[in-house]
């Protein structure tokens, strides 16, 4: 009698075994959707600095020479680059000159100079620590200290002060449109951004090489041609 109680017993834990394997095996898996999170804190602007329409900042020193990086806000959509690639102290530059270029995984940002002059440093321990330009953009993040040739023609197209607020805003509102445009999955863009928020950190990992280029060419003013980099 107990052998039988033992076997039914059994036979009724393989048949419940059997029908939660069945159903397990007709249900959907949700798909993993990646929620990437918007930085909450608003973007702050230093006083008495001077914002490029390239996305970079200059800040004019005593000296007469400027210090220079990327903004917060293309700053964030890169992310802490792999790799940052600086050019050498005494190096001349002319606006629209490659200046400085940010490895993102399998992509690289180029950064075009906004001015022209002579460069005095470079701030390589940026190698070692490629997320200051974007934790610190306006202190540790800087790229290079530069003693500029014309630089009053070349302020004259810069932001600052209240004028930088305004074009902040405007920018913000183009880049989310060129996200929403741009971004394969659309869950993301439509997280992306909103309120008017900073763009998520590292964002540019989700766009193709087509796509770093056109954002090279409407947010870095960077030409895009090949045989113009070769120059």
């Amino acid at each position: 009698m107990v052998a039988l109680l033992v076997v039914a017993t059994f036979i009724v834990a393989l048949t419940i075994d059997a029908l939660v394997r069945r159903a397990q095996k007709g249900k959907v898996e949700p798909a993993k959707v990646y929620a990437p999170v918007v930085a909450k804190r608003a973007p702050g602007f230093p006083l008495g600095y001077f914002f490029a329409p390239g996305h970079l900042w200059v800040n004019l020193r005593p000296s007469g020479r400027v210090q220079l990086g990327v903004d917060e806000l293309i700053g964030r959509l890169i992310g802490k680059a792999n790799a940052i690639q600086l050019r050498k102290p005494g190096e001349k530059v002319r606006k629209g000159d490659l200046l400085v270029s940010l490895v993102q995984g399998d992509k690289t940002i180029h950064i075009p100079s906004p001015i022209d002059g002579t460069i005095e440093q470079s701030n390589y321990e940026l190698e070692d620590s490629p997320e200051e330009f974007v934790e610190n953009p306006y202190t540790k993040g800087w790229f290079y200290l530069i003693n500029p040739t014309n630089l009053a023609q070349d302020l004259k197209s810069f932001a600052v002060a209240d004028q930088t607020k305004t074009w902040w805003s405007k920018e913000l509102k183009r880049l989310r449109e060129f996200v929403q445009n741009h971004l394969p999955q659309p869950a993301l863009a439509g997280l992306t951004l909103t309120d008017g928020g900073l763009p998520l950190d590292g964002l540019v990992a989700h766009f193709d090489q087509k796509t770093v280029e056109e954002l090279e060419a409407n947010f870095l003013n960077y030409r895009t041609k090949k045989e113009d980099r070769s120059n």
